[in-house]
This record gives C-alpha cells, structure tokens and sequence, in this order.
C-alpha cells in the first residue's frame, strides 16, 4: 500500500491499497444488527433488479452470521455465496477460522441458501489509481509497474493452501501482471495436487497480456468480468488508457476473444462500485458503447457479443461458477424456479436502449418476491 503525499510530504488523504488499514484499525466496530440490516438492505436491492443469487467477494467470518441470518432465514431474499477475504500478511491464521464459517453454514438449516466455499485473493488494485500490477511500466509514469498485492511466491503459497483445504480459488486481479501472478499460482496449485473440478475465477480481468488468453480454457479458469466497464467512459478515457497507452488498451476485456478459445465466462457488477443492473451490462457487452452510443460501432468492437451469450453469462455462467448449474441458471424442467419477468422483448429492443428494460416480476423456488 501507500499513502499518497504532497510534494511536500504532507499526507493528501489518499490511502492505496493495503494503507487503508491506517483507518480502519482506528473504525468503530459494526455490531452483527449492522451487519444484518446492512445485509437485508443490499439483498432487497439486488432482488429489485432480478438478482436471485449474489456472491459477496470480501467477507470475513463474521459477515457469514449475518447471511445466514438473512438469506438462509428468509426465502424471499437472494441466495449469496460467501467468498472469505484472505489478508496477505495474516491468512495462515485465517485458516481455522475460515474452515469453521464454512462447516456452520454446512450444518445449518439453510436449504443451501448460503454456502461459504471460495477464498478471495486480491493480486493487485487498479488501473485508474495506477495501483494494477503490469508487466511493462506505465504509460505516465515510467519505471512504475504498480503494486502487486503479494509477491508471486506469497500467492502461489497461499492459492496452494487454500486450494488443499478445499475452497474454491476466486483472485481479484486486473492488471495484465497480476492476472498473469494469479494464473501462475492456479497452474502450480493444479501441478501440486492435480487435476479437480475447482472452477478457479479470476474477476475483472481487465488487461490480459495475448500470451496469456490460451492459458484460461487450458487451466479451467472462469474470467469474471463486470461488461458495464467495457466502454470509453470518462474514467477510460480520462484515467485508464492515458496508464496504459493504445497499444495495451486495445487488450482490455477481451470478453469475445475469450470465448473463441472456449474459456468459461461469467458475468457480475462488483458492486457498490458500479451498477448492479444486469440489463445495463447487458446493453454494454452486446455494443462496446455509451449510452450515448459513442462510439460508432463500439469500443474494439471485436469483443461484442451477442444477446443470448450476454443473458447466459448473466444466468447458466454464474450458476456455473457457484457449482449450482444442476439446479439454477436455466429454465428448464426439474429445475428450481428462480425467474425474471422483464418489462419488454428484448429480440426487439434496440441494443443501446437494453440497459432502460424494467424489471416486472421476480420469482425465487416458484414464489413471487417482488413486482
């Protein structure tokens, strides 16, 4: 991490990274009402948008408590999946923790409605605050290469752990460095104790290096990707392709080239960051454009999609991820009925008026939960 300063050393108030903990070891508390009302408030809002099923990508023990006081109590609420946050300097006494939040909600009387079987890792931050890990400097900033969150050792070490415990294996990495750190510890992870249905998720994948494309259908890795970012934005615009230059810009959310190779991909909205509304990321993947519908054609446009490829990424993608495709993610007969009614036929709606299609009805096991 780093604590960004003035010229003349004085702190300007920007925490990077893992400098934030400065403030919040110094935080009051959130007591477990917090955390459930918080909780219920999140749930409702994904429900209001047709989201029958959430995984929650930074949850620590405490935080699972909560879910199953909410999800696995009430089922009008979406399902969640727990991913538990591995600290880079304290995972290995994380550890025992970890497995216990997850054999409570094994043994709880959920229905399943709450699971705690995936670790996050973060292998890097961002590409806007120049935080991203990338294998060459950035554009603005020459000898800078970012801040990889762990050394690739300390990754690799804590991937294999994890992995032997038997958690599912999800790094946040988005620079094409740390995307690169996190498919070498999967690749270690499997050469160490072989060959499983892991279904390890890389989210974001923002900036992959073209060496690298082949390497995610060949270690069985699901590219996470949040399509509402695809787009010459004012942050893209402003912020990321200044750090990166055209060259590497052009490699950003190669969305359409990674299904060509046959890698698995999935879809979410790394919410509060961005929207939650699957129908704007929708409108985002099947035109690379704005609202505005700038530019003409699309952003690298190569990596459009279709409409039907952007819905399944959205449904049967992310029951894949969670291990629940037997159940969920597809209409279809023995299958739990988790539906949504939308405002308008989208075979007939304008690409670029998708993300403005109302959300009517939402069904979750056969019952009407909103609308």
């Amino acid at each position: 991490g780093e604590i960004v300063r003035r010229a003349d050393g004085s702190p300007s108030g920007a925490l990077l990274e893992s400098a934030q903990a400065l403030v919040e070891a110094a935080t009051p508390r959130l007591t477990h009402a917090d955390r459930v009302a918080g909780g219920r408030g999140a749930l409702e809002l994904f429900r209001a948008h047709g989201i029958t099923w959430v995984q929650d990508a930074m949850s620590q023990p405490e935080d699972v408590e909560a879910f199953l006081d909410l999800a696995g109590s009430d089922a009008t609420l979406p399902r969640a999946g727990i991913a538990l946050h591995a600290d880079p300097d304290h995972w290995q006494e994380q550890r025992p923790a970890f497995a216990a939040a997850r054999e409570k909600a094994r043994t709880a009387r959920n229905g399943n409605r709450v699971k705690v079987e995936t670790i996050k890792f973060f292998a890097d931050g961002i590409i806007e605050t120049g935080t991203a890990a990338v294998i060459d400097e950035y554009s603005d900033h020459p000898g800078y290469h970012g801040i990889a969150n762990r050394t690739r050792a300390g990754l690799r070490e804590a991937v294999m752990a994890f992995d032997g415990d038997g958690f599912q294996i999800h790094i946040h990495a988005i620079g094409d460095a740390g995307i690169r750190n996190a498919l070498d510890a999967i690749e270690a992870t499997i050469s160490r104790h072989g060959h499983r249905d892991r279904r390890a998720t890389i989210a974001h994948a923002q900036l992959v290096h073209p060496d690298d494309l082949s390497r995610f259908v060949a270690l069985g890795v699901i590219a996470n990707f949040e399509p509402l970012w695809a787009r010459l934005n004012p942050t893209m615009v402003e912020l990321t392709i200044p750090r990166l230059g055209e060259k590497r810009s052009a490699w950003q959310y190669p969305i359409g080239t990674l299904l060509a190779t046959g890698a698995r991909v999935s879809f979410g909205s790394d919410w509060p960051v961005t929207s939650l509304n699957p129908m704007e990321g929708i409108a985002v993947a099947v035109t690379r454009q704005t609202s505005d519908g700038d530019p003409a054609g699309g952003w690298l446009p190569d990596e459009r999609i279709d409409l039907d490829t952007a819905i399944d990424l959205y449904t049967a993608a992310g029951a894949y991820q969670s291990f629940e495709e037997r159940d969920v993610g597809r209409i279809a007969a023995g299958l739990r009925a988790d539906l949504v009614l939308l405002g308008a036929d989208l075979d007939r709606t304008a690409p670029l008026d998708l993300g403005a299609v109302p959300i009517e009805m939402v069904w979750i096991d056969g019952a009407v939960v909103a609308g």
